[in-house]
Order: C-alpha cells, then sequence, then structure tokens
C-alpha cells in the first residue's frame, strides 16, 4: 500500500514526536485493535471496564481514555469548570463566567495552553518566566478559579513552584490541580507517582513510550472527576465530543498499558543503553566529533541519547537536513549539537543511521575544505 500511494517511511532517530506518527505498536496491541474493530459496543461499559483495568494497573482510582494528550487537557478543564453539572457543561465554551479561570504557572507556558482555552476556559498566568512565589498562586486564586493547571517538564524547573507546593496551596482552597504529564514516562512510577502527591487528575499520552495508538491518552485520578470525565466527555454531546476515542483506541490503549507494566524496565533501559553506547563508539571522533550519552529524554524522562557535539566548522542544521534527505529524522538540540534517541530504533536501523550520519559528516567537512 505504501508504495502504491507513494508514501516515504523515515527512520525515527529523533523522538516520539506526533508529526513523526508517534511510535511503533505492538502486535498485541494491534491485535486487541483488529479484534474489537469487527464488533459492535456499548462505549460506556468499555470505557468503564478499561478504565478500571487501567486504573487498576496504574495504581489510581480511576482512569478515562481520550483521544490523545490534548484532548485530555480540554476534557479536564470542562469537567472542573463545570462542578458536577450537566447543564453548565453543555453550555460552554460559554462560561457565563462562573469559576471559569485555569491557573497556570507562566513559565510552564506553551503551545497545549490553547487546549484549555478550547473549553471556554479563561488562563490566568502567574510568576514570570524567572520565578513563581507562594503568594503569588494564593493571590490568583479567587472564587472564579476552577482549576490550576500543571506541565511537567525539566524544561520547567528553574521557574517553576514544586509541585508539592502548587498541590497543598490549591487544596487548602478547595481547588483541583491538573498535571499534563503527556510524555513522562518513562519511569512508569510516573503513572502513580503524582496522584500519589495529591494531585486530582493526570494526562498521559498514549501514543509516545506507550507504544498506543497515536490518537490515544489516558486521564488519571479522582474517582468523581473520572466519573464526570464519563459523562460529558465523548460520545456525549457538547464541546467534548471532538475528543472522540474510537473503540479500537481504545483497546489498543488498555493493551499497550497492559504491556508496559509488564515489560522489564530494567533490562529495557539497558538495551537502549547499548545502543546508545554504540552510537557514541562508533561516531566519537569522526570528523572531530565528540560523542556523550546523557541518561535522561528532551523533557526530563529516564532514557539514554547520544549527544554529538560537532566542531564549529559543522553545521548541526545542515547536517539534519542531509538526513532528512536519507529519510531520516535527528534530534537537534543547538546550532552545534545533534543527538540520537534510541527509544524508536530497531538495531539494524541504528547502524543505518550511523552509516549515513558518517556519510552526511564527510560530506560536510569537504564542503568546507
Amino acid at each position: 500500500m505504501l508504495e502504491e500511494l507513494g508514501i516515504q517511511p523515515y527512520i525515527n532517530a529523533h523522538d516520539t514526536y506526533t508529526v513523526y506518527g508517534g511510535s511503533r505498536m505492538g502486535r498485541d496491541v494491534l491485535e486487541a485493535m483488529r479484534e474489537i474493530s469487527e464488533i459492535f459496543v456499548d462505549i460506556y461499559e468499555v470505557q468503564r471496564i478499561l478504565g478500571n483495568r487501567i486504573a487498576a494497573l496504574t495504581k489510581n482510582e480511576g482512569a478515562y481514555i481520550t483521544n490523545g494528550a490534548a484532548g485530555g487537557l480540554m476534557l479536564a478543564a470542562a469537567v472542573c469548570m463545570a462542578k458536577g453539572s450537566i447543564f453548565r457543561y453543555k453550555n460552554f465554551p460559554d462560561t457565563g463566567k462562573e469559576a471559569d479561570e485555569v491557573i497556570l504557572l507562566h513559565c510552564q507556558h506553551n503551545a497545549y495552553d490553547k487546549a484549555i482555552e478550547s473549553s471556554g476556559a479563561r488562563i490566568v498566568k502567574i510568576g514570570d518566566s524567572d520565578e513563581t512565589w507562594d503568594y503569588e498562586l494564593e493571590g490568583a486564586i479567587s472564587d472564579k478559579t476552577a482549576a490550576v493547571f500543571y506541565f511537567v517538564s525539566s524544561l520547567y524547573e528553574r521557574a517553576s513552584m514544586p509541585l508539592e507546593k502548587v498541590i497543598k496551596i490549591a487544596h487548602e482552597k478547595e481547588i483541583p490541580v491538573v498535571v499534563d504529564a503527556a510524555a513522562q514516562l518513562p519511569p512508569v512510577e510516573n503513572f502513580w507517582k503524582f496522584t500519589g502527591m495529591g494531585a486530582d487528575l493526570v494526562i498521559f499520552s498514549g501514543g509516545k513510550s506507550l507504544c498506543g495508538p497515536q490518537d490515544s491518552g489516558v486521564i488519571l485520578g479522582r474517582r468523581d472527576l473520572i466519573e464526570d470525565c464519563i459523562r460529558f466527555g465523548s460520545p456525549a454531546h457538547g464541546i467534548c465530543r471532538s475528543c472522540k476515542a474510537s473503540k479500537e483506541a481504545m483497546a489498543g490503549l488498555y493493551a499497550a498499558i497492559k504491556a508496559y507494566m509488564e515489560k522489564d524496565q530494567k533490562k529495557e533501559y539497558q538495551r537502549l543503553y547499548s545502543m546508545a553506547v554504540q552510537a557514541k563508539t562508533e561516531l566519537d571522533g569522526v570528523c572531530r566529533i565528540q560523542a556523550d550519552v546523557i541518561e535522561n529524554g528532551p523533557v526530563g524522562q529516564t532514557y539514554p541519547r547520544t549527544f554529538l557535539n560537532l566542531p564549529f566548522n559543522i553545521s548541526a542544521e545542515k547536517l539534519k537536513d542531509c538526513m532528512r534527505k536519507k529519510h531520516i529524522y535527528i534530534g537537534l538540540e543547538q546550532e552545534h549539537i545533534l543527538y540520537i534517541s534510541p527509544l524508536n530504533l530497531k538495531q539494524q536501523e541504528l547502524e543505518t543511521v550511523i552509516t549515513a550520519l558518517k556519510s552526511c559528516l564527510l560530506e560536510s567537512q569537504e564542503e568546507t575544505l
């Protein structure tokens, strides 16, 4: 089919980005999707059954399957604003200005704010790009506050308030805290870490490290709020009807989470680390490259990557373009730094990446002579 349509396959040595199609689904995931695709179901029943299973697997009170982390943000905002009222929910995005504010740390402001705003919520930012203080959160909470949203990422750590402190201040005023942890796997413990700290809802993407359907995600957390997710989310009519998760995506995500929980995480890390070390060993010194293995993902996840520090006469951007022409995606960190992530690579693909990169390096070096 790919050849017939002219779709070009790529090797992904970058990361689990949506623009590349996320990650690869395993056989168990594909089989679960195929099996449920051949029957008709009661979507509410499937949502409850799979949600209960996922909640048990991840040590949470409840779980709701959505169409991705962005859809989860929209639904979580709507649930927090509705406060259990189907009447209020059905009027969204017209909130009537009643408890429709969502507090967000300014230093965590990102493109996914729009998923929150699409519910009708109004975002109130606190702090700045350098720091956020307790009094700023305390002062921002009012009778118009519906929730506090917190984006977990190592990119925001310096200027953010600790999540524990955010939860404490918000809960003292009976305001729920929603955590976006879309890409925060591994480690597997994050499935219950944030709710264990007191977060009311936590959102994960299904199409990244979980290797589930790209159009899937899961909301974990308080049983009463998850119940409202079921009441207000698709297939119910309202603004979140657009956040539809198919029965195939729901079954596939459950199978992916089950497989992820059963995986030997230490063995998987060692497999990835071995690939990262191989890339370092084979590329270190080529065209004066300094290669190093860094033991974390781009937003703090616990998987290794190989960083390639280039000499100043070689442009990382040009190397990335050269690799793209060879149908390989690679990470660009800075003007003279590239990286290889083994997360989505098979062993043979890693060897192809190394060979292609050596070729691009030699081409680039010849251009500068």
